[in-house]
């Protein structure tokens, strides 16, 4: 073969490479319909498979999840080098689906389970028709494609800058399998009393500086309507110097953690700690406490402000 042959055909190549990467850039952005997408493009193409990705580093799979195309899902989903591939802000297809809660894409979810059978959590049995309202959630979800990867990049960009504290980091990489797997002490939601409502006592003793559990809910943009008048929506750290757009609201969708009740002396922390690039906001004994005891946080003046309540101050 002729040196001039061989190099047209890696022109060639090089040319299929960067249209089908455009189709994929455009894809992800919305400007061409996945009908048109896949009459032109070759789901078995080698070059899908091997390397072409959109300018945030998506795979095919990838804008599967961020779309919710379960044929797509199915289809690809099984294929190791599609699957557990990570983009450019770290996240598998899989991770995608899961922040996004696009249940439809698994047949095995661990939210599978409902509130009031939600592990390792008792629930008193008057209280259960109420909460069963409420819909489980083991993680933190997103109410947008566009709200997930505006964290990711501006949680990247903060790592980058040294603006998130290494203990921040350190706490994120100790608690791993925890946060993974959702691993906290037993522990019950009863009636407290009518002004307080419910609250969260431990089943078994917890050791100082041990996990306890993450504060779950739907991810947004902070809104005036966000925190006025609610009980169950917090700040969601980014550490991005002076900013604080986030909130995760667990009123409607969270899990356990949603009955943890302030006070002005309390025996946990609530801690923000970075996680293979997304912010997680997790519960820590700030001493260790007695079986049986209330869970409770300090939650802080400007929460009781922005909600417009007066606290409701219990003794931990």
């Amino acid at each position: 073969m002729e040196p001039k042959e061989e190099e047209e055909i890696e022109l060639e190549r090089g040319e299929e490479f960067l249209l089908l990467q455009e189709k994929l850039d455009k894809l992800r952005k919305g400007r061409i319909k996945w009908d048109d997408f896949l009459q032109t493009v070759d789901l078995s193409s080698p070059m899908l498979r091997a390397a072409a990705t959109s300018k945030e580093g998506d795979t095919i799979l990838h804008l599967a999840a961020l779309h919710g195309r379960k044929e797509i899902f199915e289809q690809l989903g099984n294929d190791v080098s599609f699957r557990w591939r990570r983009n450019l802000h770290g996240m598998t297809p899989v991770e995608i689906a899961q922040f996004l809660h696009k249940k439809e894409l698994f047949s095995y979810s661990p939210d599978r389970f409902s509130f009031c059978d939600q592990p390792g959590v008792h629930i008193e049995e008057k209280l259960q028709p109420m909460l069963a309202e409420i819909e489980y959630l083991s993680h933190p979800i997103f109410e947008g494609s566009t709200g997930l990867y505006k964290i990711l990049s501006r949680s990247q960009n903060a790592k980058k800058m040294d603006q998130i504290p290494p203990e921040k980091i350190w706490m994120g990489i100790y608690f791993d399998k925890e946060i993974q797997q959702g691993l906290h002490p037993p522990v019950s939601i009863r009636f407290v009393d009518k002004e307080v409502g419910c609250g969260l006592f431990t089943k078994a003793r917890i050791p100082s500086c041990a996990y306890v559990g993450e504060y779950t809910g739907v991810v947004s943009e902070r809104k005036k309507r966000h925190l006025e008048g609610k009980t169950y929506c917090v700040r969601y750290t980014v550490w991005e110097m002076g900013r604080k757009n986030f909130v995760i609201d667990a009123e409607k969708k969270g899990n356990f953690t949603r009955f943890i009740n302030h006070s002005a002396k309390p025996n946990l922390s609530l801690q923000s700690v970075y996680w293979r690039g997304l912010p997680r906001m997790i519960f820590v004994a700030l001493k260790e406490i007695p079986e049986g005891a209330q869970l409770t946080f300090d939650y802080g003046t400007f929460f009781w402000k922005e909600c417009h309540q007066i606290p409701k101050n219990l003794t931990s």
